[in-house]
């Protein structure tokens, strides 16, 4: 996105809490040694890639954002990246045994948050964990600026969600919300 090229300074150096490290240090750990997980919308790379890689696994990161990603190569400079739109880029079919996407989904609007599950959900394995962070509540708005950078926002429903992930071969196993507030849904490719 090109709104986190602007504030990408700013955004890395407040990115530095826990802020969904015991969600994907418990998909980590549910992981087989050397397990291949993608991070869609991956930043930074902190800390939510540096877990996964401190875990073992094998972590393929993509954002669109040029800035982001030159702080994350900087960060893990032995972990491939990939620079595009997680709606649109192309995956390997059937290679990951998992996937996040923190605080991505939400910044696409509603036809590409359905690409980018259906592009993701084809690159997992049979089995494979999708773990992702957006809202509840079916809409967009416009959220406070970050740094003075406006973003927008959008959200389907749980059952939207549950919807979506169904029609892409996903069942939603468990929906939570973390202390700051963000909403975790973990599914899994069931076929």
């Amino acid at each position: 996105m090109h709104e986190y090229d602007l504030i990408a300074d700013w955004y890395a150096s407040h990115r530095t809490g826990r802020m969904g490290v015991p969600e994907v240090t418990a998909l980590a750990a549910s992981l087989p040694a050397g397990a291949r997980v993608l991070d869609a919308g991956c930043g930074t790379g902190l800390p939510l890639t540096r877990v996964l890689v401190e875990h073992g696994c094998q972590v393929l990161g993509v954002d669109s954002s040029r800035e982001l990603l030159a702080r994350f190569q900087a960060n893990l400079p032995h972990v491939p990246v990939l620079r595009a739109p997680i709606q649109s880029c192309e995956l390997p079919s059937r290679t990951f045994d998992a996937a996040i996407a923190w605080g991505v989904l939400f910044h696409l609007r509603h036809d590409e948050q359905a690409q980018a599950i259906a592009n993701i959900a084809g690159a997992l394995k049979p089995g494979a964990a999708f773990l992702f962070t957006s809202g509840d509540t079916h809409g967009s708005i416009d959220g406070a600026p970050m740094d003075g950078v406006p973003f927008r926002y959008h959200s389907y429903s749980v059952d939207g969600y549950r919807d979506l992930l169904v029609a892409q071969g996903l069942a939603l196993e468990a929906t939570h919300t973390d202390p700051g507030g963000n909403l975790h849904f973990l599914s899994r490719k069931t076929g």
